[in-house]
Order: structure tokens, then C-alpha cells, then sequence
């Protein structure tokens, strides 16, 4: 089916409660015809789906309500920000009136409990009237916004078969209720359990309604970007300006960003200088200064000045949208905790369910004597049966372990996004905080990338030699400068390599006129050969030259020189022309200057860092000397730099691999963690896990100690949500925790988790 795999789905889900229900969820949208993978993520009750034509969002839509939830599609862009805070401040009002009608409800028929008994008529039956009334105000409450969803939530899982939260709740609260109101008429019961029924519906409120903020909180980050993608943009026109709606905006359309507004459209400024603010994408608070020929992104504040500037990428293509999109898809993806804690979760409810019925069983067996650890000493065993049971019910936590993961995913990415860090998935953070060895390349990575031609060196002619071309053709080794760098800067005119680039650019200063290469052939990592005007042109590393048979003669005599010093220098190559060397050309590309910080940052972090090159020896090693890297592997082909990541995995190694370009496109995608810079090749980027839109290489040891800080709130998240269930339920079980108390426990159990993860905001 990889064939078909054409459409990728996001719908957003209500009613979802716990782990439970994602499960459940996912498992509808799994059995749709068409769907190749689904994934439900609980934090921001959304799901990404993916799968052929066949599986259209109507039929999605469709499975989720027959799974019991309800589905709509989701928006993408910063229109779905907008419509999802519009939800999400009206989940937020719902929630709150909830809490303010459970606490008036729930006072009443508490205060009730502790009156009953000192009011209550000497007669027979005169407990009866402060009891019914319980009875009437909890059944209000039951009805009440505050009661109904969770009830109807608890009825709707058992119609469909399946166990989540709502279900557990509203099983503890219906044995709550329905035991109070059998001993209305069976006082031997002693079962008055309305106020546990209350307590646990306004605990249950007020956990949801703190944990809908906190969960609010936890995507604050990405939300505050969202906010800053202009909606309207002022359009240039003949007719002067014009505004209109971003989407309407298209590439080539020139657009005005004035002083204290938004860059409505990545592109570049044409008109004007200003100072921007660029740190919504690249987490840089100092405002850049931009003037025409530069680019500025969409999201980006005009703190000072004003621009005119020619859209590039526009609406969906925008660096501020691929921004918002990866970090949606990072946190539809799943790590391997969270894999097994989903696994965890899908049993969880049927086992607590067993264990209750276990519960109530065991106590309504016991001697009258171990019924009573309790303490209450008018208690019968049917009310200590019912209040274990009840316990047991409510205080199971799945929603604890379901958000373990995700609430510190969904924090982790956003953080890092607003740092100018966009992760591809979880499961990429994951191995971030997991690196053993750091690979670098040279070449546009620790450098700028940014080369220029330093020098051009004419290789002569040996005494005697004969040439290889006609005597009425001038003689290849006698070439001038500037024909040399015009043939040469010809064959390599379509080449992306930085070097080629800086020869390009090196012809066009001296007005050279290029001629278009009528044949060529790229070999990565070696160089070009190419057809041009008739002449076989070679312009790449001593390697390609042997093997495309290319000599030299009488490089002893170029003065001044050893015969191969000039070839081994930091940054040359050679050109060759019908056969021998004609010329060799020496580059500058200067050093980044966070390069050094990164890697003493790395080795701080005790990960070993190798620097990996296609360059020689010599300026592989002298930038290694000025970073501190002290393994180098120099002169290596793509394959050979391939070749070595595997070989340092099959020692066991977590590896990353830092690079940009073509050439590194395998070195990436076989890594545990590629990484690339903002504005390299779209091979690179898509080969990566991550990139870094602020083009600053410090940025990666930044990554890595968030990873490390995410994988330990997790491991702390998931080591209380287990431990507390494991330690809760025997509690439970044994009469020890009454069932308001465990209401209480249950949210807070998963209001921890969640603000927990909330920490990794501050990291």
C-alpha cells in the first residue's frame, strides 16, 4: 500500500477522557478501509491519520462516532490556532461552570451528612427526610452539567464495549448513589453514600478543569506563534495599497510591512530597511537588520522601519507554517514510552473492573471482624464492601500513563520550536537525549559555507610537452587566468556545491560570459565532468582527475612551490580541460563562529564529537584545531562517510550526524539523529530529524540537554503513574481510602504529570 499512501488526515476529537479512549480511537480509525497508520494524542485531542484516497475524512469522521466520541477535521495553519483557542476558551468556560455548579451542589448535600444525625426526629424514620433530600440534591447534580458528561460518558463506554475514565467514575458514583437510596428503604444497610457521590463529581471538576489549563499551558508556545502569522496583508498594486487576506497572497506579489507589524509572507525585501524581530522563529531576542536583497519570514516583527518585500513562499509554504505543522507532527508521533504505556493503559481499565468486583466480593465474604478496619463501627459489611469498591473505582488513574509522555512531548517540542528548533517527532527527541557521538561535516556546517576564490593557479606546460589538441586549437596548459576560470566556472555553473558556487560568482565579478555545458555529469563528493564548447572539462578532487585520467605535467614548476603543496591546500580543487590539469583553485570559507562553543558544549556533555569530510587533510585539520574536535576522517566520499555512521553504531553508539548539502543525504538519513542548518538542500532537510531555523550550531547542545530534561520527566512521569496506581489500589482495596479522598487522589495524580512536563517550559 506504500504506493497509495497520498492523504494525510488530522481530526480533532471530543470526548475523549483518558488513555482509554485515544486507544480506543486509534483502534476505530485503524479498522477504516484505507488507513495505513493512526495515532490519537490524548494532550491535544487530535488525530493524525494516514492512508489512501479511500479513506476520505467523512468515513474517518464516521468510525470515531461509531467508536462513541465525536470528529470534525482539523484546520491546519494559523487558522486552526485560532479556531482550536476559540474551542479551548470554551471547553475552559464549560469546564469552570461545572466546578461552580458541583461545589453550590455538592455543600448542601456535604453539610446534610453532618446534620442528619443531631436534627433527626427520636422516632422511627426521622433520618429519612434529610436522607431523601440528599438523595434529590445529588440527583441534580448527577443531571447538572457538572454530572451529566461525566454519565454520559461512563454510559456511552459500556454501550460501546470499551473501559476509559468516564466509565470508572461513573460506575463509583452510581454505586455511590443507588447504595445510599437502597438504604432509604433497607436502614440495615447503613449505605449512605451520597456525599462521597458529590465529592467525586466535584473532584473530578475541578481536575478537569485544572488540567485544561495546564494543558492549555503546555502548547502556550507554539500558540504565541501562531499569533504573530499576520491574517491580512497589505498588498502593492498599481493602484497603490490593498489589503487582503494572507492566502490571497502569491508568489512574486510585492507586500508592505511596516513598523510594529508582522512579515505576512517569507520572501525578500525589495524596498527599505528596517530592524526585525526574527526571535518567533529562530528564538534570537537581538533584531536583525534587513535591507533589500535579504530575506525576511513570515512571523517575523518589524520593530523599527519598513519594508516592501517580494513574497517566496506564501500560506501553507511559509517558514512560520512549516513551523507550526512540524511541531503538530512531532507531537502526533509516538516515542517507545509511549508505545508502552499505551499498551499499559489498554488493559488498565478491564483489570481495575476485575479488581472492584474482586473487592466487593471479598468484603462482603469476610468475618464481621476483618470488615471493620474501617473504624466506623455502625458500618455493615455491604457499606464497606461498597465504600472499597467505590475506592477502588475512582481512585484507578489510566489518564496518568496515557498523558506520562505526550504532556512533556508537547512541551518539549514547543520550546524548541520557540528556540528555533524544529524536531520531526518523538521519537527523535528521544534519541536526542540519548547521543553518544556527534558527527560533523566541514564544508557549510562548522564553516559558513559560504566559500570564495582565494586563488587561481595556471598549471604550465612541461618543456616539450606535446599537446593533446590541434596545433590550430590554442594549447590547454597555456590557457590564460581568465579563460581557465571561465570554462571551468561554466562546467560547474549548475552545480549546488558551495565551491562551485564561489567560482560562479568569482567569473561573474571579472564579467566572464558563461556558456551553458551542453553535457554534465556530477559525481558526488568528487567534482564535474562536463562538455563545454567542445572541451572536456573537469573541475573537482585529485580522485575524480585519476580516475577520469587527467594528468599534470611539470607541476615542479610552478614557482614557489612543491609539486603538491598547492593541491593539498585548506580549501582547492583542480580543473582539468581535455585531459590535463589546467589550473588549481584555492577557496576561503571562514570558520562559523559558534562552531567552537558547539563543540565544547557537546564535549561538556560528554558526547564524542568526529569531524567527517569530503575535504583534505590539511584544512580538515586545521578547522579541527580551532574547534577542538580531535577525531578527523578527511577525503571521504558520501558512501565512506555512510560507511562510518554505521560503524559506529555497530558498537552500540547513539549517533548523530550534523550536515548539509547532497553529499550528506545518506550520512542523515542512516543516523539515529540527522541534523541540518536552515537554508540548506531540500535532500538534507528531508533526510533530517531536525532542523535548526536559527542557523546557529550552539543550538544543538541546547537540544540535547532538553531531550536529556524530557526523557527524565517522562521516567518521572511514568514511574508515578505507575507507582501511585500500584500503591493506590491495594489502599483502596483494603478500606483505607475513603471514596472522596480517592476522587481526589485520581486527578491529582494526573494534574502532576502534567505539571510536571509543564517544568520543561523553564528548560
Amino acid at each position: 500500500m506504500s504506493g497509495e499512501l497520498e492523504r494525510t488526515t488530522r481530526l480533532r476529537i471530543e470526548g475523549m477522557t483518558c488513555a482509554g479512549c485515544a486507544a480506543r480511537v486509534e483502534q476505530a480509525l485503524r479498522r477504516t478501509p484505507g488507513v495505513a497508520s493512526a495515532h490519537v494524542d490524548l494532550t491535544t485531542h487530535a488525530a493524525t491519520v494516514r492512508g489512501a484516497e479511500e479513506a476520505t475524512a467523512a468515513r474517518l469522521v464516521e468510525a470515531v462516532r461509531g467508536a462513541g466520541y465525536d470528529a470534525e477535521p482539523a484546520r491546519s495553519g494559523a487558522g486552526a490556532f485560532d479556531s482550536l483557542e476559540r474551542e479551548d476558551a470554551e471547553l475552559r468556560r464549560r469546564h469552570r461552570q461545572a466546578l461552580v455548579q458541583a461545589v453550590g451542589l455538592s455543600l448542601p448535600i456535604i453539610l446534610l451528612d453532618f446534620l442528619v444525625a443531631p436534627l433527626a426526629s427520636p422516632h422511627a424514620g426521622g433520618h429519612v427526610w434529610g436522607r431523601v433530600l440528599q438523595a434529590l440534591l445529588c440527583a441534580m447534580l448527577l443531571m447538572s452539567p457538572a454530572g451529566g458528561p461525566i454519565l454520559a460518558g461512563g454510559v456511552r463506554a459500556m454501550l460501546h464495549r470499551t473501559g476509559n475514565m468516564d466509565l470508572l467514575v461513573t460506575l463509583g458514583v452510581a454505586a455511590s448513589f443507588f447504595g445510599g437510596v437502597a438504604t432509604l428503604f433497607v436502614p440495615e444497610l447503613h449505605s449512605y453514600h451520597f456525599h462521597a457521590a458529590a465529592m467525586i463529581v466535584t473532584l473530578v471538576c475541578a481536575g478537569r478543569y485544572l488540567e485544561a489549563r495546564a494543558r492549555r499551558s503546555a502548547a502556550g508556545a507554539v500558540v504565541a506563534l501562531a499569533k504573530r502569522i499576520p491574517r491580512e496583508a497589505l498588498r502593492v498594486t498599481a493602484g497603490g495599497l490593498e489589503r487582503v487576506p494572507v492566502e490571497a497572497v502569491g508568489a512574486g506579489d510585492l507586500v508592505r510591512a511596516a513598523v510594529q507589524t508582522s512579515v505576512p509572507v517569507d520572501g525578500v525585501v525589495v524596498e527599505g530597511e528596517a530592524a526585525v524581530d526574527e526571535s518567533s522563529v529562530t528564538g534570537d531576542a537581538v533584531p536583525v537588520h534587513k535591507s533589500p536583497g535579504d530575506a525576511v519570514r513570515a512571523g517575523t516583527l518589524v520593530v523599527d522601519g519598513d519594508l516592501t518585500v517580494r513574497a517566496v513562499r506564501v500560506g501553507a509554504e511559509s517558514t512560520a507554517a512549516r513551523v507550526l505543522r512540524a511541531v503538530e507532527e512531532a507531537q502526533a508521533a509516538r516515542s517507545e514510552a509511549q508505545r508502552f504505556a499505551d499498551r499499559v493503559a489498554g488493559v488498565f481499565v478491564p483489570i481495575v473492573l476485575a479488581l472492584a468486583a474482586a473487592t466487593f466480593t471479598a468484603w462482603i465474604a469476610a468475618p464481621e471482624g476483618m470488615a471493620r478496619v474501617t473504624g466506623a463501627a455502625a458500618t455493615g459489611r455491604f457499606a464497606d464492601a461498597i465504600r472499597a469498591a467505590v475506592a477502588v473505582l475512582v481512585i484507578a488513574c489510566p489518564c496518568a500513563m496515557g498523558l506520562a509522555t505526550p504532556a512533556a512531548v508537547a512541551v518539549a517540542t514547543g520550546r524548541a520550536a520557540t528556540r528555533g528548533i524544529l524536531v520531526r517527532d518523538a521519537a527523535a527527541l528521544e534519541r536526542a537525549g540519548r547521543l553518544d557521538v556527534v558527527c560533523f561535516d566541514k564544508t557549510g556546517t562548522l564553516t559558513r559555507g559560504e566559500p570564495h576564490l582565494r586563488k587561481l593557479r595556471v598549471v604550465p606546460a612541461a618543456p616539450g610537452a606535446s599537446p593533446r589538441t590541434p596545433q590550430s586549437e590554442p594549447d590547454p596548459l597555456a590557457l590564460r587566468e581568465d579563460e581557465v576560470l571561465r570554462l571551468a566556472a561554466s562546467a560547474d555553473a549548475t552545480s549546488q556545491h558551495p565551491f562551485a558556487k564561489a567560482l560562479v560568482q568569482a567569473a561573474r565579478e571579472r564579467n566572464l560570459v558563461l556558456t551553458p555545458p551542453s553535457s554534465v555529469q556530477s559525481h558526488p563528493g568528487k567534482g564535474v565532468v562536463a562538455d563545454v564548447e567542445g572541451r572536456r572539462v573537469i573541475v573537482g578532487s585529485r580522485r575524480l582527475m585519476n580516475e577520469a585520467c587527467a594528468t599534470t605535467e611539470a607541476r615542479g614548476d610552478v614557482p614557489g612551490a612543491e609539486p603538491d603543496a598547492e593541491l593539498d591546500d585548506v580549501g582547492s580543487v583542480l580543473a582539468a580541460i581535455d585531459g590535463r590539469v589546467a589550473a588549481t583553485l584555492s577557496f576561503d570559507d571562514p570558520l562559523r563562529s559558534d562552531a567552537a562553543a558547539a563543540v565544547s558544549a557537546l564535549r561538556d556533555a560528554h558526547i564524542r564529537v568526529i569531524l567527517l569530510t569530503g575535504d583534505r587533510s590539511a584544512g580538515a585539520k586545521d578547522v579541527a584545531r580551532a574547534t577542538g574536535i580531535d577525531e578527523v576522517h578527511a577525503g571521504l566520499l558520501p558512501e565512506e562517510k555512510l560507511e562510518k555512521v554505521r560503524s559506529l553504531q555497530s558498537g552500540g553508539a547513539v549517533v548523530g550526524f550534523v550536515g548539509d548539502g547532497v553529499n550528506d543525504g545518506p550520512a542523515l538519513a542512516a543516523a539515529d539523529l540527522g541534523v541540518t542548518l536552515a537554508g540548506t538542500s531540500d535532500v538534507a532537510t528531508g533526510a533530517a530529524d531536525v532542523t535548526i531555523l536559527a542557523n546557529d550550531l550552539r543550538r544543538i547542545p541546547e537540544l540535547v540537554r532538553l531531550a536529556r530534561r524530557t526523557l527524565r520527566v517522562i521516567r518521572q512521569n511514568l514511574f508515578w503513574a505507575f507507582a501511585y496506581n500500584v500503591v493506590a489500589l491495594p489502599l483502596a482495596a483494603g478500606g483505607h481510602v475513603p471514596p472522596a479522598i480517592a476522587a481526589g487522589a485520581m486527578m491529582a495524580s494526573s494534574l502532576t504529570v502534567v505539571l510536571n512536563a509543564l517544568r520543561l517550559r523553564r528548560a
